[in-house]
């Protein structure tokens, strides 16, 4: 038996041939992958992907970045400025569920029809979000959308995927598959908000490649990308709360307010030893504090 039948499929030296991987992110994002993010709703994951939709916009490897939004109605849409602040980037082309006559998978089965070897190099996807393609509970629809989404890698493409969590937790939602297949899996954390900036934390839940837990921020009006600061990323979850609360009455208080009185704003008095450390802890990052003269009080003002 000569097996002729396998000589298109058996690989070769010459199909090793290919491309490095493109670093878009360092430790974090890297060409032809497929990467799952997933949170609970309302955690930011559409401001991230913009962010990351405009990075890899700007890569001179890149030819075209497709987003495919089957989610957020077109007044949401409008609400965020999405014409101003991402349709203007000639590389990004933007799909919305309202504007198609097919279901959101009927249209992705379409797309998979091109992907074949080499095509989709230089093509990045962002599917927003899974449950809007298929019902993330059921084991066929799954795997058919994750086959269709590997299959696309394999023609070249970059295909960032947005999932949701639980709704009880912050475990990814759905069937093994949306762990088992993607190259990448990170469970998104909002750590905070700083006026137009939003803050994440991104954990590696599942890796093939060499990447690590990534602190990320984006500008909610220039979608600018950028490695989240180290006082962010190493909050804790009450040191993110008292920082909120602390600037909140700061922003309020022009000509500041003592000690007492901004430990009271956020829950606390002046005898709990962690609130007055984490106080001190943020001081000239969040606030500054001030003596007018030795004796008197200290007065705390925000940055």
């Amino acid at each position: 038996m000569t097996f002729e039948f396998l000589r298109d499929v058996v690989l070769t030296p010459e199909d090793f041939n290919i491309q490095d991987q493109k670093v878009f992110i360092e430790d974090f994002l890297y060409s032809n992958t497929v990467t799952v993010i997933y949170s609970p709703p309302k955690q930011g994951k559409t401001w991230l992907g913009y962010g990351l939709a405009t990075t890899v916009a700007k890569d001179s490897s890149i030819e075209k970045v497709l987003y495919f939004d089957m989610d957020n109605s077109l007044n949401t849409l409008k609400d965020r400025a999405v014409n101003e602040i991402l349709l203007p980037f000639p590389k990004i082309e933007y799909v919305s569920g309202s504007k198609l006559r097919c279901s959101p998978m009927e249209h992705l089965r379409q797309v998979a029809k091109e992907a074949v070897p080499g095509n989709f190099i230089g093509v990045v996807f962002f599917l927003e979000t899974t449950k809007d393609y298929v019902d993330t509970d059921s084991k066929a629809q799954s795997e058919e959308f994750m086959k269709i989404v590997m299959k696309m890698r394999d023609a070249g493409a970059t295909i960032i995927i947005m999932h949701h969590a639980t709704k009880t937790g912050r475990t990814i939602s759905g069937v093994q598959v949306f762990i088992n297949s993607p190259d990448n899996v990170y469970e998104l954390i909002q750590k905070a908000r700083d006026d137009n900036n939003l803050h994440f934390m991104l954990n590696i839940t599942h890796a093939r490649n060499l990447v690590k837990d990534t602190g990320l921020s984006v500008n909610t009006r220039t979608l600018k990308l950028e490695k989240l600061d180290d006082v962010y990323s190493t909050m804790s979850e009450y040191e993110e709360s008292f920082v909120r609360k602390a600037k909140a009455s700061l922003e309020k208080a022009t000509e500041g307010l003592s000690q007492t009185e901004l430990l009271k704003a956020t829950g606390h008095d002046k005898t709990d030893k962690t609130a007055r450390d984490t106080l001190e802890k943020y001081v000239d990052k969040f606030w500054t504090k001030y003596q007018e003269k030795k004796g008197k009080p200290v007065t705390y003002k925000a940055i």
